[in-house]
């Protein structure tokens, strides 16, 4: 996972630890404090177990707590507006079951869920029954011919996951609407979300459109003796973009060189093909003739919903190497931290496209076709660069490699600007979110960074034109670009200077995710 990349499940992480249990009596130190009285009943009225996030709608403060044998708790808490999830345990206390979460009162999610008002010096009493536990029938069908899809897969909140002919029923779901994954396993259709309503005390039966997927096939041979290639993977990136991916549709040839790479959206792309298992042959962006390191002259891949395509062979060279050491252009020191990559994403399942620096700032890449490759370096202490110290891909200075060789490019990166500013949430308080920086004119992502305390930084080269995308939240997920807009195409540009410091301040608003 690239550096880039790997800024979302950082953040991620950081939301969870942010919701860890937390004592009452740290709370109690807290001034305004109120009392809130939970009592949570099973289905039947016995007494329920289970955790409990109590969670203030401004995002300042958060509990993480446990239900007591009586299925009550009490807690102070700073005076706020909270919503509560609870996650049951019907089996071991010690093990709530997440797939039975419920916001009170009986909602499925944190949007639909009602606020409590803890006003300080006083008591709130809440009371909640847990919904009980009931059954969905997924069926899908064709969303061009409308005809039933006689194999079907379906999973919700971590259950089902399991296939069946023509229906399948996922047992214990909360009722109320629920968001469901519904797939095929023979890869003739793309995967969907759905969000259905489970009925309570009955089975309900959702039918679920798919789309037909888009089918490449093609045979991957030995450019110089026509002979099958086994063992090389390909993959799809949209035209033009060189963006490779981190989850999409993967593929590779089998003994006698043939290959079909299913579950590919209709659209324009280009293929992309690496070798594994230690072969002698290069990685391509497959062009019209042969391969290219340069996405832009690969061959555009027209492709229709439930149509195949069939590419001509696809014909591998022999790979060369890249090695390198990299440097600071600030201080001249080996830079010990970071990626050398192809792509903002690191890779796809098993297939990599960059490596990682060592202790000493080296690294080397064996796999790469005798073409010339922009190069991607991710490092956290300097702004994120391709080859010849530029901001975009397009801009890049390929690398040449060479079969059979080893090629030396030692870049010494450069620092960038520091961009930096606080980060607020509507009622201004300070908030944790991920931020990511993209060239005005390409869209490309030209940094990210990401936050704890409500201040980040980052570093940036300049000068260009930026638009500062955002993502923000914990249990309710919501995204949106400075300043104040919800679209990337309403996002106000902001001009990064070549040296120094740009501040931008950022409020964050509950637009929600998509």
């Amino acid at each position: 996972m690239s550096v880039a990349r790997r800024s979302l499940a950082t953040f991620t992480a950081a939301v969870l630890a942010a919701a860890l249990p937390a004592t009452a009596a740290s709370a109690a130190q807290e001034p305004d404090a109120g009392l809130l009285r939970l009592t949570v009943t099973q289905p039947d009225g016995a007494a329920a177990r289970g955790s409990v996030n109590l969670v203030a709608t401004d995002d300042s403060h958060s509990e993480f707590l446990q239900l007591d044998e009586s299925g009550q708790l009490s807690v102070e808490v700073p005076a706020n507006d909270y919503k509560i999830l609870i996650t049951p345990a019907y089996v071991d206390p010690d093990l709530p079951d997440d797939g039975l979460r419920q916001w009170v009162h009986g909602k499925t999610s944190y949007a639909r869920a009602e606020a409590f008002r803890v006003t300080a010096g006083d008591t709130t009493d809440v009371t909640e029954r847990l919904l009980p536990p009931s059954p969905l029938t997924v069926r899908a069908r064709d969303a061009i011919t409308g005809a039933p899809i006689s194999r079907v897969c379906a999973y919700a909140d971590g259950r089902g996951g399991n296939c069946d002919d023509t229906e399948l029923t996922i047992p214990r779901l909360v009722p109320g609407p629920q968001t469901i994954r519904v797939y095929t396993e023979d890869g003739n259709h793309l995967a969907a979300d759905a969000t259905v309503n489970v009925t309570e005390g009955d089975t309900a039966t959702a039918v679920v459109d798919l789309t037909p997927a888009a089918h490449v096939e093609t045979t991957v041979v030995d450019a110089a003796t026509g002979a099958p290639v086994a063992g090389a993977c390909a993959t799809v990136a949209p035209a033009g973009t060189g963006e490779l991916p981190s989850v999409g549709p993967l593929a590779c040839s089998d003994g006698t060189g043939r290959l079909r790479l299913d579950n590919v959206g209709a659209g324009s792309w280009n293929l992309f093909v690496r070798p594994t298992g230690g072969s002698p042959y290069g990685a391509q962006w497959v062009g019209a003739t042969g391969g290219t390191g340069d996405p832009a002259r690969a061959r555009r891949l027209n492709l229709a919903a439930g149509r195949t395509v069939t590419v001509p062979p696809v014909r591998l060279d022999r790979a060369g190497t890249i090695t390198g050491t990299v440097t600071s252009a600030a201080t001249g020191a080996p830079v010990t931290s970071g990626e050398v990559s192809l792509a903002h994403s690191s890779g796809l399942s098993y297939l990599s496209w960059g490596t990682y620096l060592d202790g000493q700032g080296t690294y080397r890449i064996d796999w790469l076709g005798p073409y010339r490759w922009p190069l991607l370096f991710t490092t956290p202490d300097h702004a994120l660069q391709w080859s010849g110290g530029v901001p975009v891909r397009g801009q890049a200075k390929p690398v040449t490699v060479r079969a059979g060789q080893s090629t030396t490019y030692s870049p010494a990166l450069k620092r960038g600007t520091l961009v930096t500013g606080g980060l607020t949430n509507p009622a201004g308080h300070p908030v944790s979110a991920v931020l990511t920086f993209h060239n005005a004119a390409t869209g490309e992502v030209v940094g990210s960074t990401w936050d704890y305390d409500g201040r980040y930084e980052a570093r940036v080269l300049g000068r260009q034109t930026v638009t500062v995308g955002w993502q923000w939240g914990g249990f309710a997920d919501y995204a949106g670009w400075y300043d104040g807009v919800a679209e990337a195409s309403d996002a106000k540009p902001v001009t990064v200077p070549s040296t120094g410091t740009l501040t931008v301040d950022i409020g964050l608003r509950p637009f929600p995710a998509s």
